[in-house]
């Protein structure tokens, strides 16, 4: 078989020819998974993969018998697959060793090299990349995302509503992961039920407290101390655990932040937003600051500008 479907980004598309050396890049290790399966697919034969399928670590491996691996006849399979990872801790006589193989590749092997964002700066990658196909592996954003989202649910016989799906992909954005474990869970938890709703969302993953977090760094972005601490009040009520909303507080500035989405915060403010909830969250993990009085005194310094010590 010379083709593969491929989707990558929440693309679907049908790979060419399949490239006896691949560079597998980026730190997304769920969709860099599903395509290592789909080459086993693509590649192997049909309860061939114990005999042709090897992983590597190469901080933990020798490069020499990843090398004879490589260039052994495969087993009942017209191909063996073999994917190497870990570089950043790996002797440079060892990654020499992998370069001049992906110059004269086996016939017998498909071989994938799998690296991180960081491990793309070395002279590694540069020495492999004009003899190898690359393939880059990042999340998808905002409608692509909720695409993907919705393709997950098709596939498992449960179609999901668009505004659910979007839901689910603000909650768990950075983290694929994260989100088949999600998607899993909502299938098993809407049962019969022909669609998977918001209701099945906001019940199976506590967006109710996820929306209220928002509500409250809306508020706090506008400096309403007094609508700050009644909707924390609310969450407190709700017995939702201080460390757990410091948490998510934490995130959703990390992610206005990153996004640009404040409304008077400007970047300064976050940055120093974000010490003074590290400072609540070591006051309270030391005994200075009981938890309520931790999260009060957060709000009241944030809205008041004033980013002292809390403690």
């Amino acid at each position: 078989m010379d083709k593969v479907s491929w989707k990558s980004n929440g693309v679907s598309s049908v790979m060419p020819a399949i490239s006896p050396v691949y560079i597998f890049k980026g730190d997304e290790k769920y969709l860099k998974k599903e395509a290592i399966e789909k080459l086993k697919t693509a590649l192997l034969e049909k309860g061939s993969e114990a005999f042709n399928f090897n992983t590597y670590e190469m901080d933990r491996c020798d490069a020499k018998d990843i090398l004879d691996a490589l260039r052994s006849a495969p087993i009942i399979s017209a191909k063996r697959l073999i994917v190497i990872s870990s570089f950043v801790s790996a002797s440079e006589k060892e990654k020499s060793l992998i370069a001049e193989y992906a110059k004269n590749p086996s016939k017998n092997s498909c071989l994938v090299i799998d690296l991180s964002m960081e491990e793309l700066q070395g002279d590694f990658y540069a020495s492999i990349r004009a003899y190898a196909k690359e393939m880059a592996f990042i999340p998808p954003k905002g409608d692509r995302l909720v695409s993907w989202i919705q393709a997950e649910f098709k596939k498992r016989a449960k179609p999901i509503r668009y505004e659910a799906a979007a839901m689910l992909a603000e909650i768990k954005e950075e983290d694929m992961g994260g989100l088949i474990n999600e998607i899993e869970k909502l299938v098993a938890y809407a049962g019969k039920e022909p669609l998977v709703t918001k209701d099945h969302v906001e019940k199976l993953t506590g967006v109710s407290l996820m929306r209220s977090v928002f509500d409250l760094v809306d508020a706090l972005s506008m400096k309403d101390a007094k609508r700050s601490l009644l909707i924390s009040n609310e969450l407190l009520k709700a017995r939702k655990a201080v460390p757990e909303i410091l948490g998510l507080i934490g995130w959703r500035l990390r992610k206005v932040k990153r996004v640009k989405d404040a409304r008077v915060f400007t970047k300064k403010e976050i940055d120093k937003s974000l010490e003074c909830l590290l400072e609540a969250d070591y006051g309270i993990k030391t005994g200075h600051l009981k938890p309520q009085d931790a999260l009060e005194m957060l709000i009241i310094k944030i809205c008041s500008g004033n980013t002292a010590n809390l403690i």
